[in-house]
């Protein structure tokens, strides 16, 4: 029997390889891609502790990656896809990325607090120019809560 994944699956379960490689080296296990007309464009692994940079993290390595492999600042159209839910950062900078579509694993503690990432990806108030993204949540969780 051949088992079928949705490409949301797919795609997550790529991020979780990505996790598994920052816990290797000491990092938080947080995987990120981003993917453009059903390719994978950019991938980015959380590198904090690794390259003693706290802006490291997988999604922010991902964005970089994608504008630099797709020569432009404005992501409309890609998808972002991540382990875990984004920090305020990551969030803020996926607003500027004007990115389309995030696909999230595990939930992060982080979304009770008042202000936190998941307020910053979905307010309109936030960046107005710039329409939230479409979202999807809790794809893989369990597996994603390495």
């Amino acid at each position: 029997m051949s088992e079928h994944h949705s490409p949301h699956e797919r795609y997550m379960r790529r991020c979780i390889e990505l996790a598994r490689r920052a816990l290797d080296t000491g990092d938080a296990p947080v995987g990120a891609l981003v993917v453009a007309d059903d390719r994978i464009v950019a991938e980015g692994i959380e590198g904090v502790r690794a390259r003693s940079d706290v802006t490291a993290h997988a999604e922010i390595e991902a964005l970089r990656a994608a504008s630099k492999g797709l020569g432009t600042l404005n992501l409309t159209g890609c998808t972002l896809y991540t382990s875990v839910e984004p920090c305020v950062m990551c969030a803020y900078a996926i607003r500027l990325a004007r990115v389309s579509l995030i696909v999230t694993g595990a939930r992060s503690s982080d979304v009770l607090r008042p202000v936190n990432g998941w307020s910053v990806l979905t307010s309109a108030e936030i960046l107005p120019d710039r329409p939230p993204p479409s979202t999807i949540r809790d794809v893989l969780g369990r597996e994603c809560a390495l």
